[in-house]
C-alpha cells in the first residue's frame, strides 16, 4: 500500500508538530512533512501533493482565517485537519465549520489523532489485525509498573475485567496512569485487534458533543460538505475510553445515557437510527458520587458507567514503587535520548521518593524527561531535579543502592507520620483514614519508627 504523505503546517506551534510526527510517523502508511514556514506559497506544498494538511492555527481568528482561505485556495482538494489550543476555539467555530474538514484542540491525544487522520484519508481499519498476543500484553499489564499491595491488586482484577464486556469507570487522581489501565483492559479483551479510542471529553465544546460522539450526515449543519463518522463508528467492534467524563453536562449525558443502555444512537441530521458494538470505558478524576448529590451527574448515568469500578492509587501512597518507576522511566527516556549510560544517583531516588508527587506518575515523567532534555551530567544529583526537595539523609559510607532506598523510605516515613499525628492530634484512628490506610498498619509504623503522638 502507498504512503500518505501529511503536511503539517506548524509555523504557529512547532510543538504541535513534533507531537503530530511522533503520533504518525512510526506508520508504515503515512509520510509526515514539517514545514515551520507559512503554506501561503504554493511551491512551498512541493511534491508529490499531499493527502492531507495539518495547519496549527494561531490564536488570531482574523490570522487563522486567512491561512485556512489561503490554504484551500491552493488545495481545493486536501483535506484540512486543523490544530487549535483548546483557549481559542471560541470565536473560531464559524471558521472552522467554513474551510476545514475537521479540526482537533489541544491537549492532543494519539488516539483521536490517529482517528480523525483515518477517517479523513479513508482508511478506518485501524491495524485491526496486528494485535499479537506479545503487543497486547507490552501494550496492557507489562505498562503499569509497580509492586506496592495496592497497584497488584488492581493488575490482579484487570485480566478478570477485561474479559466481561461491562463498562467500567476508572478512578483515581490526575496523572495515575488511568488511560494506561484503560489501554491494558483493552488489549487483555477479547477486542484486542480492533480499535482503542481515547477521547477526552474536557477537550469537547459542549454544543460539539453529539456530533463529535455520533458523527453526522451531509448537510446536517451549515458547512457540513460531507458526512463524517463519530467517535462510536471509529471504535467500531473495540473500545471507547471517555477521560474526563465529569465534565460532560447534563445534556450531553443524557445523549450518552440514551447511547450506553443498548447501544443504539443516531448521527446528527439522520432520522435512522444505527446500532454499534462498542465497549464504553469512562475515568475521572473526582468524587462522581459527589456530583450525582449535588445534581451535576446523572444518577441513572453513574450507575451505568461504573457496573465495574478500579480506583487506581496516587503515588504517594505507593513510593516505595518510585525508584522501581523512575528507573523504568530513565532508561526508557535515556535510550531515546541515545544516552543510556547517564544514571540517578542514590540521593536523588533519595530525593525522588521523598517528594510527594501531586501530579503522580505523569509528574514523575515530565521530571525525569526535563532532566534529560536540560542537564548534561553523567550522574545526576538532587540539584538536578526540578523539584523542590528536602535534604536527603547523607548516604553512608559503602551503602548499596538498596540500603541507600530503605534509608530514604524510612526518613520520609517518620517525618510523614510525625507530620500526620500533629494534624490529628495523636488521633491514630482518624490519621489512619486520612492516610487511607489501616489503623493497625498505622500503628506499626508508629512504633517502628518510635513517633510520638502528640
Amino acid at each position: 500500500m502507498a504512503q500518505s504523505r501529511i503536511l503539517v503546517e506548524s509555523h504557529h506551534g512547532t510543538e504541535f508538530g513534533t507531537q503530530l510526527r511522533a503520533f504518525l510517523q512510526g506508520r508504515d502508511r503515512y509520510q509526515v512533512d514539517i514545514i515551520e514556514t507559512p503554506l501561503a506559497d504554493r511551491k512551498k506544498v512541493g511534491n508529490p501533493r499531499p493527502d492531507l494538511i495539518i495547519p496549527v492555527l494561531p490564536a488570531c481568528r482574523v490570522a487563522a482565517g486567512h491561512l485556512l482561505a489561503t490554504l484551500r485556495n491552493g488545495e481545493a482538494h486536501t483535506p484540512l485537519l486543523a490544530v487549535l489550543r483548546a483557549a481559542d476555539l471560541n470565536g473560531m467555530l464559524e471558521t472552522l465549520f467554513r474551510w476545514t474538514a475537521d479540526f482537533l484542540v489541544t491537549p492532543l491525544r494519539a488516539g483521536e489523532v490517529l482517528a480523525r487522520v483515518h477517517r479523513l484519508l479513508g482508511r478506518r481499519t485501524q491495524d485491526r489485525t496486528t494485535i499479537t498476543p506479545s503487543a497486547a500484553e507490552a501494550l496492557g499489564l507489562a505498562q503499569l509498573v509497580g509492586e506496592d499491595p495496592a497497584l497488584v491488586a488492581v493488575k490482579r482484577l484487570l485480566p478478570l475485567v477485561a474479559r466481561r464486556d461491562t463498562p467500567v469507570l476508572l478512578t483515581g487522581e490526575t496523572g495515575t496512569g488511568k488511560e494506561l489501565c484503560a489501554r491494558a483492559l483493552h488489549y487483555l479483551s477479547p477486542r484486542a485487534r480492533r480499535p482503542f479510542l481515547s477521547v477526552n471529553c474536557g477537550a469537547i465544546p459542549v454544543e460539539l458533543f453529539e456530533r463529535e460522539l455520533f458523527g453526522h450526515h451531509q448537510g446536517a449543519f451549515t458547512g457540513a460538505g460531507s458526512a463524517q463518522p463519530g467517535f462510536v463508528a471509529e471504535a467500531e467492534g473495540g473500545t471507547l475510553f471517555l477521560d474526563e467524563i465529569e465534565t460532560l453536562d447534563l445534556h450531553a449525558q443524557a445523549k450518552l445515557l440514551r447511547f450506553v443502555e443498548d447501544q443504539r444512537y443516531y448521527a446528527l441530521g439522520s432520522a435512522r437510527a444505527k446500532q454499534a458494538d462498542v465497549r464504553i470505558l469512562a475515568a475521572t478524576n473526582v468524587e462522581l458520587s459527589r456530583k450525582v448529590q449535588d445534581k451535576t451527574f446523572r444518577e441513572d448515568l453513574f450507575y451505568r458507567l461504573a457496573v465495574l469500578n478500579l480506583t487506581l492509587p496516587p503515588l504517594r501512597e505507593r513510593r516505595g514503587d518510585i525508584p522501581l518507576l523512575a528507573a523504568h522511566l530513565w532508561a526508557r527516556y535515556a535510550a531515546r535520548d541515545g544516552r543510556p549510560e547517564r544514571r540517578l544517583s542514590a540521593l536523588a531516588m533519595g530525593a525522588l521518593c521523598a517528594y510527594p508527587w501531586p501530579g503522580n506518575v505523569r509528574e514523575l515523567e515530565n521530571v525525569l524527561q526535563q532532566v534529560l532534555l536540560l542537564t548534561d551530567a553523567e550522574i545526576i544529583e538532587p540539584e538536578h531535579l526540578p523539584i523542590p526537595h528536602a535534604p536527603a539523609p547523607e548516604k553512608p559510607s559503602g551503602a548499596s543502592w538498596k540500603q541507600s532506598k530503605a534509608q530514604v523510605i524510612a526518613h520520609f516515613e517518620k517525618d510523614y507520620l510525625a507530620q500526620l499525628l500533629r494534624e490529628y492530634h495523636g488521633n491514630v484512628t482518624q490519621a489512619a483514614q486520612a492516610a487511607h490506610t489501616g489503623r493497625r498498619a498505622l500503628g506499626r509504623l508508629i512504633k517502628k519508627h518510635a513517633v510520638a503522638k502528640h
